[in-house]
Formats: C-alpha cells, sequence, structure tokens
C-alpha cells in the first residue's frame, strides 16, 4: 500500500515526505493539488492521505469531501496539514472526514506517532517501533 501526500508547497512536500521515508515503510506519492489528487486516489488505492489545509483550486476540505465519496476511501485515514489552529476549522474538517491532524511545522516524533496510531506499529520502520 502508499501513503498520498497533498501539498501544493513543493519545500513543505519534500519535508514531510523526507520525514514518512524516516519513519515509514509504506511507498510515498505526492500531489500538488486537489484534482491531481483525486486522480490518483481514483487509480490507486492509499492507506493513508496527508493532506494539506490550503491548496490551489480545490481546498483541502474540499478534497476530502471528494475523496469520501468514495466507497474504497471511506475509512481511509486523511490527516489534514494546517498552522491554523482555529477551533471552527477543525470543527469543519471533522464534519468533512478528517481524521486527525498535524500541526505545522510537522515534526518528527509526532508524525511517528500519527503513523502508528493509524496504521499500526507494522507501518513504522521495526527499528522506530519501540522508540
Amino acid at each position: 500500500m502508499a501513503i498520498l501526500i497533498v501539498e501544493d508547497n513543493p519545500t513543505n512536500a519534500m519535508i514531510i515526505k523526507h520525514l514518512a521515508r524516516k519513519v515509514t515503510v509504506e511507498e510515498i506519492k505526492v500531489a500538488g493539488d486537489g484534482n491531481t489528487a483525486l486522480m490518483l486516489c481514483h487509480a490507486e488505492n492509499f492507506e493513508m492521505l496527508i493532506v494539506d489545509h490550503l491548496l490551489p483550486g480545490m481546498s483541502g476540505l474540499q478534497f476530502v469531501k471528494a475523496v469520501r465519496l468514495m466507497d474504497r476511501y471511506r475509512d481511509v485515514p486523511v490527516v489534514m496539514v494546517t498552522a491554523d489552529d482555529e477551533p471552527r476549522l477543525r470543527e469543519e474538517a471533522k464534519t468533512a472526514g478528517v481524521t486527525d491532524f498535524l500541526h505545522k511545522p510537522v515534526e518528527a516524533v509526532a508524525f511517528r506517532k500519527l503513523l502508528s496510531d493509524h496504521l499500526g506499529a507494522g507501518a513504522v520502520h521495526p527499528e522506530l517501533r519501540s522508540a
């Protein structure tokens, strides 16, 4: 299986992908916008979606609402990455189908815990499972 990162900022995408590679054994793909990500979701099965809140064209929330309409993504963990701490955003995101949140800047320890919580310890590199 694979993880899809939906992030329009190349630097942020590279950082999240780098953190993911250090933490997980899963394949990691990156899409720069919601439309590309939706096409990938139609073509492939992802085990987790990591979605930026602010995306060009289609917002992160719009993407989550659209992907949740697909049967195979109804129960897939969707993590929203945001620097926004507004309770209203979190409430809207939860209603749209967001499972969890990562706060920017993304920290390796929080990322590892999130992956382990949602994908199980098997998704985390063996040497990091007890860390």
